[in-house]
């Protein structure tokens, strides 16, 4: 198992798990995959259990909505409440820098201090990426410039969807410091179970709405309100856990004077990667948008709605491997090939099984979900498969690879990433329709990303 000194992988899951005296000792081979599991397994539990409640939240929320606004209008609700996904850009590579603050400095004099100046420093960027996101929202409102963004999905009252956007998203920036300060402390499964509640929210916000024939801004307004108050309930959380104050942080975050830490060094490859995601998924139903027709958008946001809960899961799993990486960097130099091999075939194999019910269940999910107007086909369910595939199978790669030098080297990928699949995007639009974009990530990923990945973890010297 060990390669050289220092401390192994299993060694640092047996330090976030409690120990199981009843394994006999001398075999660590057979209590490697229990004890990577178990490091998860909160996590994975939470999202068990917010899947269902999750997943049936969205899809009933989309289902209210096609019957309430009818198929463009949908197009157009799933194209604002998804611009968090292109706008914010993350975290800001904040939580990067939080974790490491963390986990780094673990057993160090004066860690509160510097957790706090991390905080504190995120809070200011999350702040001020908020306001200028604001402030663009609202500006492309006032110079009509949202009908160009919005291509074929803009439709009259537009205008107002996208300003109730531009406040709420602003909002949503330093609220999401919440959620990341859980993930620094490994409470991502809280941040599962927040986010399962704000769904909830908005469909419970969407019912009355329907009922009333409320206009589109209203829909939009309510899925945006589920995810602040899902952001607030995680910062409220968070300061709780850490005995901060993370709310007054954020609130005085640019006060002069407030001591700060220097994040840039890890936030910026970060953020760059961020963008670079953003860009490369984010934009599928603008390029939509202007290549096809708003039926297209909508048949795309039909099977996204579908693919989001597996890439979540898969998201929950990998995440607590980040703390333990971290951990194991700051104690050896020792790169965990072997181990690194095997949980990646494990995601592999997990997101095979999710692909095939995504295949099998989403054309006839979708079809209920848009009244039969907006049916997602075998095609484009096995392309996102494809996609969740490329996904998983690299995602406990890049969690080893979250050091400065590693998240520079990644940042360059991501944005080679992010070219070729606009690049591609366009052209496949043109030719499939919604399965295009899809089949253009799923290329650009495979090359850009994993190829490099696994070249530099398990052909490095």
């Amino acid at each position: 198992m060990s390669e050289g000194k220092g401390t192994s992988l299993v060694s640092l899951a047996r330090q976030s798990v409690p120990p199981d005296t009843s394994a006999p000792h001398g075999k660590e081979d057979d209590l490697e995959a229990s004890l990577l599991l178990r490091a998860s397994l909160p996590s994975v539990l939470a999202k068990a259990v917010a899947l269902p409640v999750s997943g049936f939240a969205a899809l009933y929320s989309g289902h209210i909505v096609v019957g309430a606004l009818g198929v463009s209008d949908f197009a157009l609700f799933a194209l604002i409440v998804t611009l968090p996904t292109l706008l914010p850009i993350g975290d800001l590579g904040v939580g990067a820098a939080l974790v490491d603050a963390v986990e780094g400095g673990r057993g160090r004099r004066g860690d509160c201090e510097r957790i706090e100046c991390t905080i504190a420093s995120g809070a200011r960027v999350l702040t001020c990426a908020g306001m200028l996101i604001t402030s663009g929202g609202l500006a492309l409102v006032g110079t009509g410039a949202h009908t160009v963004l919005l291509g074929t999905a803009s439709t009259p009252g537009a205008e107002a969807c996208v300003a109730i956007a531009a406040v709420f998203i602003g909002c949503s920036m330093p609220l999401s410091l919440g959620s990341v300060a859980l993930l620094a402390i490994r409470r991502a499964h809280v941040t599962v179970l927040l986010q399962a509640g704000g769904n909830v929210l908005a469909l419970c916000l969407f019912l009355p709405l329907a009922a009333l024939g409320a206009p589109v801004f209203c829909f939009v307004s309510a899925a945006l309100f589920g995810q602040c108050a899902a952001g607030l309930a995680g910062l409220l959380i968070a300061g709780r856990t850490l005995r901060m104050p993370m709310l007054r942080i954020v609130v005085t975050s640019l006060r002069q004077g407030r001591p700060v830490t220097r994040i840039v060094h890890l936030a910026g490859p970060m953020t760059v990667i961020n963008v670079a995601a953003a860009v490369t998924y984010g934009t599928d139903r603008l390029v939509l948008s202007h290549a096809t027709n708003p039926t297209a958008v909508a048949v795309y946001s039909a099977g996204a709605q579908l693919y989001a809960p597996a890439s979540t899961l898969v998201n929950a799993a990998v995440v607590p491997l980040w703390n333990l990486f971290v951990r194991q960097r700051r104690d050896s130099a020792r790169v965990p090939r072997t181990e690194l091999a095997r949980i990646s075939l494990w995601f592999g194999a997990g997101a095979l099984l999710l692909g095939v019910g995504l295949v099998t269940a989403g054309p006839s999910v979708t079809s209920w979900m848009t009244h039969a107007h907006a049916t997602a086909s075998t095609g484009l369910m096995t392309a996102f498969a494809a996609l969740l595939l490329v996904q998983s199978v690299v995602s406990p790669v890049g969690m080893w690879l979250t050091h400065p030098v590693d998240l520079r080297f990644l940042a360059a990928r991501c944005v080679l990433m992010a070219v070729i699949s606009i690049g591609l995007s366009v052209p496949l639009a043109w030719t499939f329709g919604p399965i295009g974009p899809v089949i253009a990530s799923v290329v650009a990923h495979a090359v850009c990303v994993n190829v490099p990945c696994f070249r530099r973890v398990f052909r490095r010297a």
